[in-house]
């Protein structure tokens, strides 16, 4: 997990959204981090059970690997719903959208996404 900091080293600017990035691949989420902190507050995690750990009302928007070893997006999605968060939440997977998904996320991109798919969803929905 990480939890970027703005230019000064304060705390994370409240004018922009927090967006966690989950994906069993490290430098998946090394990428994430790298390509979206300038915009976005980043958190990331490398399971779902630390997604889990992680998520909380500071998180504006959450994007989900499909295939995880531990706890898959689609679990980990449903574990949020059930806890209550109504917070959007998207599938970022190599997997087609159409092969049996078992959540409705607000938002289902297919790897790799481009940068400007996942800063357009974040900024959709974030308010």
């Amino acid at each position: 997990m990480a939890i970027q900091e703005s230019a000064d080293g304060s705390s994370p600017d409240e004018a922009e959204p927090t967006v966690l990035f989950v994906d069993d691949d490290p430098q998946l989420t090394a990428l994430y981090e790298a390509q979206y902190s300038a915009e976005f507050t980043v958190v990331t995690a490398t399971s779902g059970e630390t997604a889990l750990q992680e998520f909380g009302d500071h998180i504006d928007f959450a994007f989900f690997d499909r295939r995880m070893p531990d706890l898959r997006g689609e679990e980990v999605i449903r574990e949020v719903r059930n806890e209550g968060y109504e917070t959007p939440v998207g599938i970022i997977s190599a997997v087609d959208a159409e092969s049996n998904l078992s959540v409705d996320p607000d938002v289902y991109l297919t790897k790799p996404p481009s940068v400007e798919q996942v800063t357009e969803t974040v900024l959709e929905h974030w308010c």
